[in-house]
């Protein structure tokens, strides 16, 4: 009868083992580095999603206050003149340069904007919010210069030239992103 001594005398060591930890090990990593990475993916795509939604919301600022100066006419009497050094209406159109460089959001220089879709012609009914951003996307509308039509005629009618820079925020207020815009309005 062999013992165990004569098994480990004919080369069998018992190598099972160590090959089973090796193999366990390997998977064990494999897994934790498949876990890493999706985790790594999740606030990838949490990210992109964050600042695609500030991105929107900025776009939607933008359009709405190009909207809103649209919806002005085309007579210079509905022409929104900008103010110089404080404005006290609810829409606001600056002089250029007539605020402070790099201003706040938070500042009352910026305007707040209703949802891209709203009408821009009801001045009444300012509750119509961006869904799901942190803070309501802000404007600034800036006229750049006023082309007259003709020097001798009637000083309203022309081209105004409008700069307009929103800024809207994602999820979370770390994820920002302004959009300028510009826009010629012509004036009969």
């Amino acid at each position: 009868m062999k013992t165990v001594s004569d098994y480990s005398r004919n080369g069998q060591r018992g190598a099972a083992l160590p090959v089973a930890l090796i193999l366990l090990v390997v998977l064990l990593i494999s897994i934790l580095v498949a876990s890493q990475t999706a985790i790594i993916q999740q606030r990838l795509t949490g990210n992109f999603r964050d600042i695609s939604s500030a991105f929107q919301a900025a776009e939607a600022g933008a359009r709405w206050s190009a909207a809103w100066l649209q919806s002005r006419g085309n007579s210079s009497l509905s022409r929104p003149f900008p103010c110089s050094s404080s404005c006290d209406n609810t829409f606001r159109v600056w002089a250029a340069g007539n605020y402070p460089a790099n201003p706040e959001p938070s500042n009352a220089l910026w305007s707040s904007a209703r949802s891209y879709g709203t009408d821009p012609t009801d001045d009444s009914d300012l509750s119509m919010a961006v869904p799901g951003v942190h803070s309501q996307p802000r404007y600034i509308m800036e006229q750049q210069s006023f082309l007259r039509d003709d020097l001798a005629g009637d000083p309203q009618k022309g081209v105004a030239f409008y700069r307009i820079t929103s800024k809207g925020t994602g999820s979370r207020s770390q994820s920002e992103a302004i959009v300028t815009a510009v826009l010629a309005k012509r004036f009969e």
